[in-house]
């Protein structure tokens, strides 16, 4: 570093004759303090320079991840070439095709203290403009030029915190504008909600569940430049603008379902979307959500976010009446008033937050459709649309709505309408349905807006709005019946009826999720989740009263379960209690009437108690590790079984561990020969990697280190199922994950990307199927010895 001749490499990368980088000389520094830059590098990828002045050169690191503001925080620097000392008030524009180009500006300049100068190690004191603290810089690659970066004194801000992993969004009581000066009025858009968690070099987009919605939105990728070095998170309504500049869900609905990167890529160019930001979470290690509106909307705009694809809407100026009558006349969906002095409650709907639309809008049911004419005659025109009858039992017919769909998105509801086709009408009330309709049973639903409804029940100019994703195996949810401080409802599954109580109740009370929302996801998720449960004595932990209170074990069947649940003979994960049988999406409905949210199931079926099907390794982190280090050993154990000829696979806790499975199949094999693998396998890790691993259950050795948990292979043990839900503080799911997905993590990608929510693991079926499919249909055998 630092030698006479090191701007070799610099110049022959460069044409001076394109580019107005000075050519510079090596030459002896001044006689005050060596002095330093950071230069923000908006190449093909965001970047931070950081450039030492040493020996009459620039020592330079490139930093993608910008400096480390703690001293745990270890940053990649890239050792690049030596600089010109005349590059230390470089900034301009590095004209395209030539080496880094891009906007170069100055991001902080400075002297700085060297502690420690070798080839090994360096060690500097910087005090610059907006930057003072101790960085130690050293090599981990010496041959791809790799060098770390971390803080080696205590932070500037000491109180600086970690960006989280997740917010769940505020949202909006829906009601008639208040007036005032105690509030402000905003756009409402149509578009789809997401939160952007930004760190340098690095954005997030989560949706409303919290699914990582990033691959599906690149465009929005290089707005988050615009936040330089900043941690933040953003709040706001990705939203696809037409030709007139109006929202259009219409052509957001295009993106959504997307997954093929060229497609993606395609539509990002042709039809791209803006992201409307209209809140700020968090910013440098501060949460700002205890902040009144005013302070963190004035937060936001401070940080200068509009550009191309990134927008910060101004406030609507006028009172209640004014802002609804311009919104209404340029088209748009509404208006949320928000209270100013409102602080941001994360997960709940607020009445600090109310939104008002221009029109009604309902969810309804899809039972037919009219097909189009001419171009189109092979595509539904308009939808035969149904919401649930007065009893509960059937649908009422409520009209037709065009379907006003792109191109793309009416061939595949065609598809799937046409694979539901059925002669037989599924409306049971309501006007007479048109001649020339086309009947499907009502599995397809979507959410329409509208004027206004006849005395018959029947929708007034109706539109299609979007239709949504997930079809719900035939549940039918009659309307809400109230009866003193309960209520009811009758939900009809497979043509099992029973009476659902308090469908409203909030059962996860920091992400809002109701139990209707928890049966929803049970019976949407039916399709793969039973066939992992079936034949397997089910153990239940109920949450009757939400979350935040205590749940409960049950094992037996329980008083007043209907004939129809299945049983089976207790065992030894039951005590042997009856134990009750999930055969079907109506057993998983009555769970969810008894807000049973976590189902724990046995290595064994009923019928065969003492054999195993599978060997199950649980992966539990003592902190402050977490799901990476459980990653790491993950990746550890499939190497291993996969050295003896054994195929796993993996799915996350829905916790904080992981789980790593080998399906047996076959004869199974008995739990003793299980247990004893799975310990041999748990304990030849703990010799290997003593840091990492730990076979013993002592909490007192797993502080930082992950237990391989092998005494759950059992037959008195259970482990969560897959496709479960959790009892944590949002809705997690128990999920399997591609070894892909598991790599990534270990290689430096972001926990959260394996933390998911029922919206996300719908999608995730929807897309890959069934990945723990394997677990119920391969035979392998366990080596002997």
């Amino acid at each position: 570093m630092g030698s006479g001749d090191a701007l070799d490499a610099y110049r022959g990368k460069r044409d001076f004759g394109a580019t107005t980088e000075p050519r510079g000389e090596a030459r002896p520094g001044g006689s005050g303090p060596p002095r330093f830059v950071i230069q923000e590098h908006h190449a093909t990828r965001l970047h931070w320079d950081l450039r030492l002045e040493h020996d009459g050169v620039l020592v330079s690191w490139a930093l993608p991840r910008g400096l480390p503001w703690s001293p745990g925080d270890n940053r990649v620097a890239a050792h690049t070439e030596d600089h010109p000392l005349d590059y230390l008030t470089f900034a301009g524009e590095i004209p395209a095709g030539e080496y880094g180009a891009g906007t170069m500006t100055v991001w902080d300049t400075g002297t700085f203290e060297v502690l420690l100068w070798t080839e090994k190690k360096v060690e500097v004191r910087l005090d610059g403009e907006r930057i003072q603290g101790a960085y130690a810089l050293f090599p981990i690659n010496v041959e791809d030029r790799t060098w770390m970066i971390h803080r080696v004194d205590r932070p500037q801000d000491p109180v600086r915190r970690e960006l989280p992993p997740s917010i769940p969004p505020m949202l909006a009581t829906a009601g008639s504008l208040p007036e005032g000066s105690d509030w402000q009025y905003e756009v409402k858009w149509d578009g789809v909600r997401a939160l952007a968690y930004s760190a340098p070099g690095r954005l997030r987009l989560a949706g409303r569940s919290g699914a990582d919605i990033t691959p599906q939105y690149p465009e929005l990728g290089r707005g988050a430049r615009a936040l330089s070095m900043h941690d933040a998170i953003l709040d706001g309504e990705i939203v696809a603008l037409n030709s007139s500049g109006r929202p259009s869900f219409a052509e957001l609905q295009s993106r959504i379902h997307l997954t093929r990167e060229a497609a993606v890529r395609r539509q990002a160019a042709e039809n791209p979307v803006t992201y409307m930001i209209f809140d700020l979470l968090w910013l440098d290690g501060h949460d700002l959500t205890a902040l009144g509106v005013d302070e963190r909307r004035a937060a936001l705009e401070a940080l200068n976010l509009d550009g191309d694809r990134w927008r910060v809407p101004p406030i609507l100026p006028g009172t209640a009446k004014e802002v609804l009558r311009i919104t209404a006349e340029h088209g748009l969906e509404g208006v949320v008033a928000k209270r100013r002095d409102a602080p941001y409650e994360p997960g709940r709907r607020s009445r600090a937050w109310v939104k008002a639309r221009h029109r009604e809008t309902l969810e309804v049911v899809v039972g037919g459709w009219i097909a189009g004419e001419g171009r189109r005659v092979d595509h539904p025109g308009s939808l035969l649309i149904g919401v649930p009858d007065a009893v509960g039992t059937g649908w009422q017919y409520i009209g037709r709505v065009g379907t006003a769909l792109p191109s793309t998105q009416t061939a595949a509801l065609a598809k799937r309408l046409s694979l539901l086709a059925s002669d037989d009408d599924p409306f049971t009330s309501g006007p007479a349905r048109p001649r020339e309709a086309h009947f499907c049973r009502p599995r397809v639903r979507c959410e329409v807006a509208y004027a206004e409804r006849t005395a018959a029940g029947a929708l007034r100019h109706p539109v299609l709005l979007r239709v949504l994703e997930h079809e719900d195996a035939g549940l039918i949810i009659g309307p809400v019946r109230r009866s003193g401080r309960r209520t009811s409802a009758t939900v009809t599954v497979d043509e099992h009826t029973l009476d659902f109580s308090n469908p409203d109740k909030i059962l996860y009370p920091a992400a809002g999720t109701t139990k209707r929302e928890v049966l929803a996801y049970l019976v949407a998720a039916a399709p793969v989740l039973v066939r992992h449960l079936a034949g397997r004595p089910l153990t239940v932990r109920r949450w009757p009263d939400g979350v935040d209170d205590d749940g409960f074990f049950a094992k037996a069947v329980p008083p007043g379960t209907p004939d129809w649940v299945a049983r089976a003979p207790g065992g030894p994960s039951t005590g042997g209690e009856l134990a009750m049988l999930v055969e079907g999406a109506a057993t998983l409905a009555w769970l969810a009437n008894l807000a049973a949210l976590e189902l724990h199931v046995p290595l064994a079926l009923a019928a065969e108690p003492g054999r195993a099907d599978a060997v199950v390794f649980d992966l539990d982190p003592g902190e402050p590790a977490g799901l990476t280090e459980c990653g790491t050993v993950a990746v550890l154990i499939e190497g291993m079984l996969a050295g003896l000829g054994l195929r796993s696979v993996v799915k996350t806790s829905g916790s904080k561990g992981l789980q790593v499975y080998v399906p047996l199949g076959g004869d199974g094999a008995s739990f003793d020969e299980t247990k004893a693998f799975s310990r041999a396998v748990a304990q030849t890790l703990s010799a290997a990697e003593p840091d990492l691993v730990v076979a013993q259950q002592a909490k007192a050795k797993r502080a930082g280190r992950v237990l391989v948990d092998w005494m759950q292979n059992d037959a008195a043990k259970t482990t969560v199922a897959v496709y479960s839900l959790r009892a944590r503080e949002r809705p997690t799911i128990s999920t399997p994950v591609e070894w892909e997905e598991v790599a990534a993590l270990v290689a430096g990608g972001n926990p959260a990307a394996l933390v998911f929510g029922p919206e996300q693991v719908l999608r995730r079926i929807t897309e890959r199927g069934d990945l723990f499919a394997p677990l119920l249909s391969l035979v392998q055998t366990l080596p002997k010895g």
